[in-house]
């Protein structure tokens, strides 16, 4: 694994969850959390992960009671709203350049 968030409750079982990459794949996997472990992971991206440059938690940016990851891949910045299955909608891009991720962050 290459990148590494700490999600939130991103399956909707009353736990912290978290989501990592696949360095060897870009695959990106859900790790549901169990009391004082983590469960057997879930495929919920199935490659090209590798072309973002990090993973952000943000919790419920799309204000549905989901939570939901994004993504920064050079000038952009990628919402993927969660669908509260471990699943995830298809990205929407920003330009990174209005958020100030491209000279460092927020």
């Amino acid at each position: 694994m290459n990148a590494l968030t700490r999600h939130g409750d991103f399956s909707r079982d009353g736990r912290p969850d978290l989501i990592a990459r696949e360095a060897s794949t870009g695959k990106l996997w859900l790790y549901p959390g169990r009391t004082g472990s983590i469960g057997s992971r879930v495929l919920i991206g199935s490659g090209g992960w590798n072309a973002m440059s990090s993973l952000i938690a943000v919790g419920d940016w799309s204000a549905d009671g989901r939570a939901d990851p994004m993504a920064t891949s050079g000038d952009w910045l990628v919402q993927y709203e969660g669908l509260g299955t471990g699943g995830l909608r298809p990205g929407e891009r920003d330009n990174a350049d209005w958020w100030g991720l491209d000279s460092g962050g927020f």
